[in-house]
């Protein structure tokens, strides 16, 4: 069942209510209210934010809509989440949104894309997992060539959700981590990440390594992380030096 619903209470956008996250949006007004709140108040007015796995953008809305002058780069390759993600910034009248069809990764190339029956939990095929029933063929891009190729002299934010393949992203971001300091919102799956033949506590010693501070949302609190990493949620990195 497809509906139209309000995101931040002036945004316009399709849902369909037998996706959990968009049942939650519509549920709830918002996905992730806590990671939502603070996404939001760490916008500029002219951000530049980069999506890597937008989903149906409701983070590239927000970042549109709160940085009128800066630029969103969403990257989807999910051929029906793309379209519905084109169609909701369309329906806003949002004209400082890029979306790119690729997967971001560690080196160019083409790989298997999972099609899963919940959209939003579609991505790479993992080393270790069985084979899929439902895939496609998807070109990837290093981060780092993505923003060579949108042109952009600064990146203020990235927000990375690509279902495990997280390490090969930060991976192919390094140039990107070092030379604009961007703050990061990362999420983590255990099980996910083993199925790419990594582990969360691999990716937050890369990030510290990188000069980050790591930090995770307990309810609307901001909390320090230890050497071990939870199970699952979104680790927050933001940079000791920032540019």
């Amino acid at each position: 069942m497809e509906v139209g619903a309000t995101l931040d209470r002036t945004l316009l956008l399709s849902l369909q209510l037998d996706r959990w996250i968009d049942y939650n949006m519509y549920v709830l007004g918002i996905y992730e209210a806590p990671l939502a709140a603070f996404f939001r108040r760490s916008l500029e007015a002219d951000s530049v934010f980069l999506d890597i796995g937008a989903y149906i953008g409701q983070y590239t809305l927000l970042a549109a809509k709160h940085a009128p002058a800066g630029r969103v780069i969403a990257v989807e390759p999910h051929p029906e989440s793309r379209q519905r993600l084109q169609a909701n910034v369309a329906r806003n009248s949002l004209s400082n949104v890029r979306i790119l069809p690729w997967a971001a990764g560690q080196a160019t190339s083409h790989l298997s894309f999972v099609l899963s029956e919940q959209a939003y939990n579609s991505g790479l095929a993992g080393q270790n997992e069985p084979a899929p029933a439902r895939t496609i063929e998807v070109q990837v891009v290093p981060l780092d060539d993505i923003v060579q190729t949108a042109g952009l002299q600064r990146v203020d934010i990235i927000k990375i959700d690509v279902e495990g393949a997280e390490g090969p992203v930060l991976w192919g971001a390094r140039h990107t981590l070092y030379h604009f300091r961007p703050l990061l919102i990362l999420e983590i799956d255990r099980q996910r990440e083993m199925a790419f033949g990594d582990y969360p506590e691999a990716l937050m010693s890369n990030l510290r390594e990188a000069q980050y501070d790591l930090y995770i949302l307990q309810g609307w609190r901001l909390v320090a992380l230890g050497k071990s990493a939870p199970e699952y949620g979104n680790l927050i990195g933001i940079p000791k030096q920032p540019r």
